[in-house]
């Protein structure tokens, strides 16, 4: 690994303990609150007193930039923490993100920020387009309806 990039993780990579190998971990506040666990939140905080974790936003602009890439590829499923933290590693570049979210995998693809899996050991390698098959009248759409629009 290129010991110039920065590290950013999301949940999972906390969940794993991962902290434990990195000097210094870049994440933001929607993932220190989604750490409940009470082990995952002991091991977290240990590592915040240590200055091990720099939590951080991502600008708005940034974030913005992020969503409008996220619908183009039609990633329509990613949570505001997944678009968050996609926002701060393109603004930390070089960056690497610790992930095992295959639809996040896909949007820092599409950014060109570096991923690794957390457990996994899955990693996608081709840039990929989300569409949506309708049960009822099988038509593709770019974006999920709950009912068939037709």
């Amino acid at each position: 690994m290129d010991y110039s990039h920065k590290i950013v993780f999301d949940t999972g990579a906390f969940l794993a303990g991962l902290q434990n190998y990195y000097e210094k971990i870049y994440t933001n506040s929607l993932v220190i609150n989604e750490i409940k666990d009470k082990k995952s939140r002991e091991l977290l905080d240990l590592a915040i007193m240590a200055g091990k974790i720099i939590i951080m936003e991502p600008e708005e602009n940034t974030l913005k930039k992020t969503k409008k890439i996220a619908e183009k590829i039609s990633a329509y499923t990613l949570s505001k923490t997944d678009l968050s933290i996609a926002a701060l590693a393109y603004e930390l570049r070089p960056s690497i993100v610790f992930t095992d979210d295959l639809t996040l995998q896909n949007l820092l693809l599409n950014l060109g920020i570096e991923f690794k899996s957390v457990k996994l050991n899955i990693r996608i390698r081709n840039r990929k387009k989300y569409k949506f098959i309708c049960k009822t009248c099988g038509k593709t759409f770019s974006k999920s309806y709950s009912s068939c629009p037709y």
